[in-house]
């Protein structure tokens, strides 16, 4: 609780504010430091609070359960009857992202491409920000400088793991839906696919884990994404099967592996 509650105060001196939490729960005080990180800008912040925020992450991280992209069985185990060209590379698994520990894990971003700002909101933006810690932001910051703060749709950018189980995490921004599904918006989804996968080889990466992008609060239809993202892996796999050992499709709902599970089948 003492490395919270520095964490709290730190973050309340930074904006002049004070509040008073000797008395607050645990988990209240979380929800405190969680919402003050989601608000901070990506400004430049003590040597001594990142050690110490780096120290309660990896607490926090050490009372979860990980899993290995190892232990994730791949489609053709998992599933046994698929029409997958890949179905040894690709694999389906529902669970908390930032709990997998792989090479890479991609981030559904937004187009300024420096984590979500709403407090506690439930996007995987700010799932995967909170976790990683404010060195993240900071990061994505010197790169998003580098692109005048927009990022446009289908393109992608590569950072740190910092306290996530994952090496790097890759951003990418999907298309926003307003009415139909446009043949542009299409290609858009299919590029973050594409994208995230050239950086991945890039850099090394072999095995890297894909959230259900767009489908939230860009409001993809969820069907129709999740056949676009399997038709986009398997094309890439077509010429860089040597280059990739697993793709994880990571859904967090009951309905997205159900979707997911019955386009692996047919």
């Amino acid at each position: 609780m003492e490395k919270l509650d520095y964490l709290i105060n730190c973050l309340l001196k930074e904006r002049n504010a004070t509040l008073e939490i000797n008395n607050l729960s645990y988990e209240d005080k979380k929800r405190i430091y969680r919402s003050l990180c989601n608000i901070r800008d990506a400004k430049s912040i003590s040597e001594e609070y990142l050690k110490i925020e780096n120290k309660y992450l990896q607490e926090e991280l050490n009372k979860k359960d990980i899993t290995a992209v190892a232990d994730i069985q791949p489609a053709k185990e998992l599933i046994k009857v698929t029409n997958l060209k890949y179905e040894d590379k690709i694999c389906l698994w529902k669970g908390d992202i930032t709990t997998l520990k792989i090479d890479a894990i991609v981030n559904a971003a937004n187009s300024q491409g420096l984590g979500c700002f709403v407090p506690l909101h439930s996007c995987v933006d700010n799932i995967i920000g909170s976790n990683a810690g404010v060195s993240l932001r900071l990061e994505c910051n010197e790169i998003m400088k580098e692109k005048d703060y927009f990022l446009p749709t289908g393109e992608a950018f590569i950072t740190k793991g910092y306290n996530l189980p994952a090496k790097y995490i890759i951003h990418t921004v999907g298309p926003i839906i307003y009415e139909g599904v446009t043949e542009k918006e299409k290609r858009e989804l299919v590029n973050c696919y594409i994208n995230s996968l050239k950086l991945a080889i890039q850099n090394g990466i072999r095995t890297i884990a894909f959230p259900c992008i767009s489908t939230g609060e860009f409001r993809f239809p969820k069907t129709q994404a999740c056949k676009l993202a399997i038709s986009a892996v398997e094309e890439f796999l077509d010429i860089h099967n040597d280059e990739i050992d697993e793709i994880v499709f990571n859904v967090y709902t009951e309905e997205d592996y159900e979707i997911y599970e019955q386009n692996i089948r047919s």
